[in-house]
């Protein structure tokens, strides 16, 4: 998936096993979570990107202290990550589950692929219905909400870099010679306007909450 895509259903699945569990989250921190294991593709000097923090072995030793500290409360958060690896990731090209142990899973898609582009928009559509039941603070005049900046920066990257030519290149570069850039985002001008929609209207509602945020803290300081 695209970053837009593992920050809704991050949100979605999270969301929704909070409810259960009868737990508090974080929204922003669930979306971030959603998007932290591609952070590798910027450290791909270090480690090859889709396999330490692709690993489900990874995660689950990471999060040890916060299931002894927090119990059911991490779980949401936990599971927030890991989706991204399960759902996201096995759509699109492949991935290394229980890194360092060889085990790759995925169906293959690109991720401009119709099935990819339309677990994208539901994951969206289902992340607005939730918004508006759980979390309708996000779309009113609260000091919390400028913490929509830690979604936003690493999505309006994403866009930089995916819509545009040098971006292209760019990924293509950094994610080395098994995974190619190219090939994961391969689809048609039709998709692609797609993905762009789905980036376009996650920014604007980000950016209502965050100017939310900003409007809410200027009165606290006024």
């Amino acid at each position: 998936m695209l970053l837009v895509g593992h920050a809704a259903w991050a949100y979605v699945i999270s969301r929704s096993l909070a409810s259960v569990l009868n737990v508090k989250i974080n929204p922003y921190l669930v979306m971030l979570l959603g998007m932290v294991p591609d952070a590798d593709i910027l450290l791909q000097e270090y480690i090859k990107h889709r396999s330490v923090t692709h690993s489900m072995i990874f995660w689950g030793i990471v999060f040890i202290p916060f299931f002894i500290a927090y119990r059911k409360r991490s779980v949401p958060y936990f599971i927030a990550v890991v989706q991204h690896i399960m759902l996201g990731d096995v759509i699109v090209a492949s991935t290394n589950l229980l890194w360092p142990w060889r085990y790759e899973v995925g169906m293959g898609y690109s991720a401009l692929s119709p099935l990819n582009m339309a677990m994208e928009s539901i994951g969206l559509g289902l992340a607005l219905l939730l918004i508006i039941k759980y979390d309708r603070f996000i779309i009113t005049r609260s000091r919390c909400n400028i913490l929509g900046l830690v979604v936003i920066l690493p999505l309006l990257g994403s866009m930089l870099y995916i819509f545009t030519t040098n971006g292209l290149l760019f990924l293509d570069h950094i994610i080395g010679s098994n995974i190619s850039a190219k090939g994961m985002i391969r689809g048609s001008n039709d998709m692609m306007f797609v993905a762009m929609i789905l980036h376009v209207s996650f920014s604007i509602l980000l950016s209502i909450s965050i100017l939310q945020g900003m409007h809410a803290l200027l009165a606290r300081i006024r």
